[in-house]
């Protein structure tokens, strides 16, 4: 008999505007699916989640993050993107353990799903064995979180790079067993594609072999790209606009340095685009292109990156996105010169940033029609918001008071797949103190290695629960 669950009696935010918003209404849940969105529903056999006192709404959803460094949280704050590449990669990365990945992934997912977190892409590119990748997909598939998995590269070529001990290998070949073994329905609450380097970091003739592999196994990719690297431009984009690379098939990431050109031939060619705003400010990699992705006519989609210089918590993701692309209109009209000491008009709404958490990112990361929005049809991620909180309560603009005052300390319950991961604020089938004991048991390793002076030690001496 399929489960059938009522959320009942709460203030509803759907983030479809064929469903709207209620000030207070119901959703029902049969087996994982939203099937009824509305003022009041009959369900007389329904298990019932009072929900009221809370604002109802789908699951945020994360377009770009790395799980995987959660291992080294908040190291990187005080650092820029070259400091990586020059130190924490190749003599921290480069030695993580299949061990260290399960353990920092599962922390890591399971402080998403306690954030309201319900979906994320995970672009995995600590692949220095296959039973890395095998144990991300582990932890993933353990928490119960949603998630675009995207197998990528090694950090561990990385360090022969550096050491110029690089090479040549089939790079792909686990990829493609493990799209065969793991993925072959396309059906779970883990979908598989890959991450590949992409032509701000390697060559045209390798992004196209890459691309060319996804499209034989029939997943997306995910590339970072439009990092500032000096003079001139790069224009990655516009190069493989060129050679015919692009498609609806690929997401991009950061787009910092993306002219506006560039972002208007995504749109035309279907691709999408993600910002990481608290990161690429936090990194000096450059202005949060939110505003200007949707300018381009594209959906603009956030994702926080990496905790090792954000907090990990999306409802921040949406809000400085939304501040930076104020402040960037406000600069552009006082810089005109003319007699003006405000702005009339606000052109990126609350509602705007709302859905560069939802529904932006989930079309983001080719999950739009399953997530994103309570509609009935998509997958039963859900998220309750505590709307009687101190920094919440009154909440007469449901969608403002979501933008402008909510964190993930206000998540009182998560469902993913019309199952309970949280509920009174409380996580629930996750055994918590066994992932706080394995991640800091991995942190005090990855910590603990030689020859790495930017690392601080570690605020225990050894592992604590």
């Amino acid at each position: 008999m399929t489960k059938r669950t009522l959320i009942s009696g709460g203030a509803i935010v759907s983030m479809d505007p064929k469903v709207g918003d209620l000030r207070q209404g119901d959703v029902l849940v049969e087996g994982d699916e939203v099937t009824q969105v509305g003022p009041s529903i009959a369900a007389g056999d329904a298990e019932v989640i009072d929900a009221a006192g809370t604002i109802v709404m789908p699951g945020l959803v994360n377009s770009h993050c790395h799980l995987w460094q959660t291992g080294t949280r908040a190291d990187s704050m005080d650092q820029v993107f070259w400091d990586l590449v020059s130190s924490q990669w190749p003599k921290v990365a480069a030695y993580y353990s299949a061990e260290d990945v399960y353990a920092c992934v599962l922390a890591g997912a399971a402080d998403a799903l306690n954030r309201g977190i319900t979906t994320v892409l995970d672009f995995c590119h600590i692949v220095n064995t296959p039973e890395h990748a095998e144990e991300n997909l582990r932890a993933l598939r353990e928490t119960g979180i949603r998630s675009r998995f995207l197998y990528g590269a090694s950090m561990s070529r990385k360090l022969q790079e550096f050491e110029g001990e690089v090479e040549n290998t089939d790079s792909w070949a686990h990829a493609r067993e493990m799209r065969k073994q793991e993925f072959a329905g396309d059906d779970g609450l883990v979908s598989f594609g890959l991450a590949i380097q992409g032509p701000d970091v390697t060559t045209m003739e390798i992004t196209a072999s890459d691309l060319a592999e996804a499209r034989q196994l029939g997943v997306p990719v995910g590339v970072h790209i439009g990092a500032p690297q000096g003079p001139p431009p790069k224009l990655s984009i516009k190069r493989m606009y060129e050679a015919g690379l692009l498609g609806p098939d690929i997401n991009f990431s950061h787009c910092c340095e993306t002219t506006d050109e560039e972002l208007r031939m995504l749109a035309t060619t279907g691709a999408t685009a993600t910002a990481c705003p608290s990161l690429d400010m936090a990194f000096g990699m450059g202005c949060p292109a939110t505003g200007r992705i949707r300018d381009a006519g594209l959906r603009p989609a956030v994702g926080t990156d990496s905790v090792i210089a954000s907090s990990g918590d999306m409802f921040e993701e949406l809000r400085v996105g939304l501040l930076y692309e104020r402040m960037r209109r406000a600069e552009a009209i006082f810089a005109t010169g003319r007699d003006v000491k405000t702005v009339d008009e606000l052109e990126f709404t609350t509602r705007e940033a709302l859905e560069s958490a939802t529904i932006n990112s989930a079309h983001a990361i080719f999950l739009g029609d399953k997530v994103g929005s309570l509609t009935p049809g998509k997958k039963a991620d859900i998220i309750l918001l505590r709307a009687t909180d101190l920094n919440m309560v009154a909440a007469s603009d449901l969608v403002g008071t979501i933008v402008g005052c909510a964190t993930g300390q206000n998540v009182d319950t998560v469902m993913v797949g019309g199952n309970l991961v949280k509920r009174k604020g409380e996580l629930v089938n996750i055994d918590v103190q066994r992932a706080r004991q394995l991640f800091v048991e991995a942190r005090d390793r990855l910590f603990g290695r030689q020859g790495y002076e930017g690392m601080r030690p570690p605020v225990t001496a050894g592992a604590r629960a």
